[in-house]
């Protein structure tokens, strides 16, 4: 079955509903729109023989065929639809899980039977989890992943200087050899909090491509003395301007001063417009991060919540 024009708007409506915009000043219409256009070219994407061939080439899953990485789509009763595939944690091949989405609102009872009817078309994969969006924080989950953090770039203007904002400086990257440097923070940071190193991890320089050819890929300077990095992007939320934070990355030897909190308001300062948005997805679990977007207004608007099915 494919998705139609119909199909693509009933699922866009119930996406927009697992985002929290009480506070936020957010076009309806415009935010369907982009919704909509995200859902069809993502559908399309995952489909593609060229996606589905290098999934089945890169993960390598023992008996698995190209066509299982299908993401299908499933008729219920009353109208209700259900896109359903298989999907990695973080490109992470042990943590795979089943990725629903639904033209209704869905509650984690609800998830989970609906998992049950599809259930033997992923034998194959084992997966750990289902997931599924929410617009608040549940408490009947096993884990929240990714959670969007957003608020306008107006706001965070209005904030007091945080100490040591006058003292740091930026400069732009306009090559790959920072990774290195980069890379090794990560390792570091995975070996002193294990629990993380799964979900938490460096990007790659792929990754930061679009930062580095729009100039928002950035070392972080505190007196002359490199000790960060920071990357965004021009990318829309919900149809509407904004600056997308992909990393707000600190050396260890600098780590819990407050740093990140002051770089990321003089960053916001010096190359957003009063209309950006904006925002970024921080894992749950990453407190430190978390807390940093929260005490710079950024407001948790969507959560990514994942249950365990084994």
């Amino acid at each position: 079955m494919n998705l139609n024009k119909n199909d693509v708007y009933s699922f866009a409506q119930a996406q927009l509903n697992t985002f929290n915009l009480s506070e936020l000043e957010i076009a309806k219409e415009l935010a369907l729109r982009s919704i909509s256009v995200e859902i069809e070219e993502e559908f399309e994407e995952l489909n593609s023989i060229e996606v589905m061939q290098a999934r089945h080439s890169h993960f390598c899953v023992s008996g698995v065929l190209v066509e299982d990485y299908t993401e299908r789509i499933i008729e219920l009763e009353s109208y209700k639809k259900l896109v359903y595939g298989i999907h990695h944690m973080s490109g992470n091949i042990d943590i795979p899980f089943v990725q629903l989405l639904a033209n209704f609102s869905l509650t984690t009872k609800e998830a989970l039977e609906l998992y049950e009817s599809v259930k033997p078309q992923f034998t194959k994969f084992n997966p750990l989890y289902i997931c599924f969006h929410s617009s608040v924080e549940l408490e009947d989950v096993d884990m929240i992943a990714a959670t969007h953090m957003v608020t306008s770039s107006r706001e965070i203007k209005k904030l007091n200087a945080w100490p040591y904002e006058e003292k740091l400086s930026f400069k732009i990257i306009r090559d790959d050899s920072y990774h290195a440097w980069y890379k090794k923070g990560y390792e570091d940071f995975n070996r002193e909090v294990p629990e993380l190193s799964k979900r938490v991890v460096a990007n790659s320089h792929e990754s930061m491509e679009g930062s580095m050819e729009q100039g928002l890929l950035q070392l972080v300077f505190l007196g002359g003395q490199q000790i960060g990095l920071i990357a965004a992007e021009r990318s829309a939320f919900l149809g509407h301007d904004g600056i997308y934070f992909h990393e707000i990355f600190i050396d260890k030897n600098w780590k819990g001063k407050g740093l990140a909190k002051a770089i990321q308001r003089k960053f916001v300062a010096e190359n957003t417009n009063e209309t950006d948005f904006v925002w970024g997805t921080i894992d749950h679990s990453n407190l430190s991060s978390y807390k940093t977007a929260l005490s710079n207004g950024r407001k948790p608007v969507r959560y990514e919540n994942f249950v365990c099915i084994n």
